[in-house]
């Protein structure tokens, strides 16, 4: 499996396209710092998750190249966290100078101590650290302050970190650092936010892999390591109680979407991979990609309180609209009318601006949804015989529900065959049904990367 964007298919004049499943990669310019105290650390601007800053690498004891800790985070809010900067820590064993150096790193959302592997969920980052060539001294431990190009959003208080170094220390080619590696704690560590409830180390067993063995654990020691972001309420529908998720996209793996979506770039372009789906079309294209969810699929459960939570952002403006979420009792087939089936809510941006739409005991309310160029969190809740509507943490909208009207589906772009563009560009990260019904088995990410063979 390539790590790179690919072309799967060409259909309709439109484009799909896939990458590796949970990963993401960006470049940087940020600096190691060498660490002398805790306090000469700044942290940044957000809050602080986790801090664990470890001491120097210490004689006589073995570091490997792959490092994790299975941690708790503090000020995590209810049962969630939004991570947007990472701190990652470097033992530096000997003294070199490297002219590249990549980060790369996981976030697990699951761990089970006693599975094969211990570890489960991840989202991958691989980092390329432009203000090389860095040099280190031996026996000292340097940090880098990484802000993360897509915020993490953690499923609980409890979260896995995994990482290596690759370096290149003038051969033209990046490899797994045995100089440079993790600053895991043999002695213990004592964070200064959170806790630390296991870590593990490759110990040279092979394949080399960012997971771990239960024979991979590595008693007393953790990982030095930075997460901060902000505290997050998991299930903030007004009433919400015991949800479990119900359905999940995360768009990492372009064959499990497909098998959930029906999905056409029509005439524009669908791209699938990193954590991202984005729509596009060009000014002048007749109709905008679609994607729509399979009945089997069972997005929305047909009873119980349920809420759907979606993060977007629209990439442009335009006069022909297109949908980030739209929530329906069935779906249009492709070619028709967006309103050809019964709609709950449709979050549109067209050249009125951007507006959502929710449907309720009343009629439609229509509610301005302010700049749909900026990220914007969004929660569509049917609790208790309401309707609610909340953006980034605030609620915008409550009204009391139709229950003949209960949605059962989820549609996004646009279906119509129009008179031409421009249209809405726009990308979504991630998609989640919560609801008061026994939870649905779906997994989202597979622990199945491969690296190339140089690093990049």
């Amino acid at each position: 499996m390539k790590h790179s964007m690919l072309i799967i298919a060409t259909v309709l004049f439109g484009t799909f396209a896939h990458s590796a499943l949970a990963e993401v990669r960006f470049s940087s310019d940020a600096k190691f710092v060498r660490v002398e105290a805790a306090d000469a650390l700044r942290a940044p601007d957000s809050t602080s998750m986790f801090d664990a800053v470890p001491i120097n690498p210490q004689p006589g004891e073995t570091y490997p190249s792959h490092a994790a800790s299975w941690i708790e985070l503090g000020n995590a809010g209810n049962a969630q966290a939004s991570i947007d900067t990472v701190r990652l820590y470097a033992h530096a064993l000997t003294t070199a100078v490297y002219q590249r150096i990549k980060a790369r790193f996981r976030l697990w959302n699951a761990h089970d101590g006693a599975s094969d592997p211990v570890f489960q969920r991840p989202v991958e980052f691989i980092v390329d650290l432009t203000a090389c060539p860095c040099n280190f001294d031996a026996g000292q431990v340097y940090s880098i302050d990484l802000p993360l190009p897509k915020t993490v959003f953690t499923e609980g208080q409890q979260l896995g970190f995994s990482q290596l170094w690759l370096t290149d220390p003038g051969s033209g080619v990046l490899s797994i650092s045995n100089e440079l590696v993790p600053a895991l704690d043999r002695q213990g560590i004592t964070p200064l936010v959170g806790s630390v409830l296991a870590s593990y180390g490759n110990a040279g067993r092979s394949p080399e892999d960012l997971n771990y063995l239960p024979a991979d654990s590595i008693p007393v020691a953790g990982l030095g390591l930075g997460l901060f972001g902000d505290p997050m309420q998991l299930d903030i529908c007004t009433g919400a109680s015991d949800f479990q998720h119900q359905f999940q996209e995360e768009f990492d793996d372009a064959s499990l979407f497909f098998q959930r979506w029906r999905a056409t770039p029509n005439f524009g372009a669908l791209t699938i991979g990193s954590g991202y789906l984005a729509l596009d079309a060009s000014g002048n294209a007749a109709q905008f990609p679609y994607v729509a969810s399979r009945p089997a699929s069972i997005v929305i459960p047909p009873s119980g309180d349920f809420m759907v939570r979606w993060i977007a952002q629209y990439t442009g403006v335009g006069p022909a609209g297109d949908g980030e979420m739209v929530i329906s009792r069935g779906t249009p087939l492709n070619g028709d009318l967006g309103g050809s089936v019964p709609t709950a809510l449709r979050s549109w941006q067209d050249q009125g601006g951007y507006y959502i739409y929710v449907a309720d005991a009343g009629g439609t309310q229509q509610v301005a949804g302010g700049n749909g160029t900026d990220l914007h969190d969004m929660t569509y809740c049917w609790v208790d015989g309401n309707v609610e509507l909340w953006k980034d943490g605030q609620i915008i909208l409550s009204q009391s529900a139709q229950p003949a009207d209960r949605p059962d589906s989820i549609w996004l772009g646009n279906p119509v065959v129009a008179g031409g563009g421009p249209w809405n560009p726009l990308s979504i990260q991630r998609i989640w049904v919560r609801g008061d019904q026994p939870s649905l088995a779906d997994l989202i990410f597979r622990d199945d990367f491969e690296f190339p063979p140089n690093g990049d």
